[in-house]
């Protein structure tokens, strides 16, 4: 029992210097670090030379292919900054109606989709908030809006980056991964737009939007589904959230955008698409290059046709990776000492000690781990990072490994909606500052509400056949 819980002190000090200390995640995720290598060395007798051999496998994977694929998704984000793209690209959307619902539709559950499965890292909540902000929502309602409906799109986030990572940590197939994510997410998923609905204007919206919100599910679920279960996880938000957003466009006032500017200014979001899809479609995996890369290729030609000098890309560039150089030196640290954990048994330990406590009913807890996870680190890429491999652990059979593994990054999504992170972007972006326990408290009972229906979903999931 006791070397059960010196197992979990690393972890434990995670989580006491971010949410009790207020540390900056960076300096948090270094202490743990530091308490996880000690641990394995003297307790576990893990070797110096292994200790590093460890530590280092796992920062160099969070900077390559990791960190490439975060900071290109963020540096495409940056270039419509850059160029005002994101300007016309937000008049665009106000223009399409003047419902609050029908636009409170196209903005959290197309463009926040889209957002997050292209740049994520608070993009999603942000830029929705600021943009309903701009049509006279309500500022309350704008920050649960965009909470509510960012929760099942981080799984593909960052063009696939938490997906990506789990598979790295677990060891699992990343492809058939992917597609256990998507079909354990489905259902949450759906719920999305109609959860929406009720926040803007009670059962009176759900009632008189309804159709609205079918035809939203089923634009952002059909090519979402499909992507996952075909493409992998780069692009399932990507064109889940432009499909939502065109056929929206089709049912609004779509005659009232200037088409010219519209494709001029999302024409790097489309290159990125059209080259990640075109290696997901046609090149072998073999000779398939990292989609940070890929998608760099794709974003500087976009920058120059948007007439950003190629000087202003590269400072554009060069400042992306300054601004989330901290968010990089605590990715790889969590990897580093998730490496470590794995290589002492300190994980296996774990998953044994969660199996003996809760036995044959572990599946209905596994999305609340991950949940955890993605309250204290804000991230579904940290979540996955830090219980990924402990929840895959847990798993009697391939079959749960997967399963115990979506539901963690599912979890994860859930637990961002009332991360003080998330809370603090969309109170920032709706003039809210000094408000956050406020969102906090009313965003807790739809965490609940939204947490339950994972957790008994995984549960039905974990008995079938």
């Amino acid at each position: 029992m006791i070397t059960t819980i010196s197992a979990t002190l690393p972890i434990l000090v995670l989580i006491v210097m971010l949410m009790a200390v207020k540390s900056p995640a960076w300096l948090a995720a270094l202490a743990a670090l530091a308490v996880g290598a000690i641990q394995a060395g003297c307790q576990y007798s893990v070797g110096v030379k292994d200790l590093a051999a460890c530590s280092l496998e796992g920062a160099l994977t969070g900077l390559y292919p990791i960190g490439l694929v975060i900071v290109a998704a963020l540096f495409t984000y940056g270039v419509t900054v850059e160029s005002g793209a994101i300007g016309e690209i937000k008049s665009g959307l106000a223009k399409l109606s003047p419902d609050k619902r029908f636009f409170a539709l196209l903005t959290v559950w197309g463009f926040g989709n889209f957002m997050e499965g292209m740049a994520g890292f608070g993009t999603a909540v942000a830029i929705p908030c600021a943009i309903l902000m701009g049509v006279g929502f309500d500022p309350v309602k704008a920050v649960l809006c965009a909470l509510v409906a960012n929760t099942t799109p981080t799984a593909f986030g960052s063009v696939g980056v938490p997906t990506m990572m789990l598979a790295k940590v677990t060891e699992l197939e990343a492809s058939h991964l992917t597609s256990v994510i998507a079909c354990v997410q489905l259902l949450v998923t759906a719920l999305s737009p109609f959860l929406i609905l009720f926040i803007v204007d009670g059962l009176k919206g759900v009632r008189e939007c309804f159709k609205l919100a079918l035809l939203a599910d089923v634009a952002f679920l059909v090519p979402w589904l499909l992507t996952a279960m075909t493409l992998g996880c780069e692009l399932p938000n990507v064109l889940g959230g432009l499909a939502v957003m065109a056929v929206l466009a089709m049912k609004g006032n779509w005659r009232e955008l200037d088409g010219r500017k519209q494709a001029q200014a999302w024409l790097p979001f489309a290159l990125v698409v059209a080259v990640l899809g075109l290696s997901a479609a046609f090149v072998p995996a073999q000779y398939k290059l990292s989609p940070g890369v890929l998608i760099l290729l794709a974003a500087i030609p976009g920058g120059l046709m948007q007439k950003v000098s190629f000087v202003r890309l590269a400072r554009l560039l060069i400042a992306t990776i300054r601004k989330y150089s901290l968010a990089l030196l605590t990715i790889c640290q969590v990897l580093a000492l998730a490496k470590i954990m794995g290589r002492a048994g300190m994980t296996a330990q774990l998953a044994d000690a969660l199996i003996a406590a809760t036995g044959n009913g572990y599946a209905l807890f596994s999305t609340a781990v991950g949940a955890l996870g993605g309250f204290v680190t804000g991230s579904g890429t940290s979540s996955n990072v830090l219980f990924g491999s402990l929840q895959a652990s847990v798993g009697a059979n391939e079959a749960q490994r997967y399963l115990f593994a979506a539901a963690n990054v599912m979890g994860a999504g859930i637990g961002k909606m009332i991360c003080p992170q998330s809370i603090v972007l969309g109170c920032a972006a709706t003039g809210l500052a000094g408000r956050e326990s406020t969102i906090m408290g009313k965003a807790f009972g739809w965490f609940l509400l939204v947490l339950t229906l994972a957790c008994l979903t995984v549960f039905v999931a974990n008995l079938l056949p």
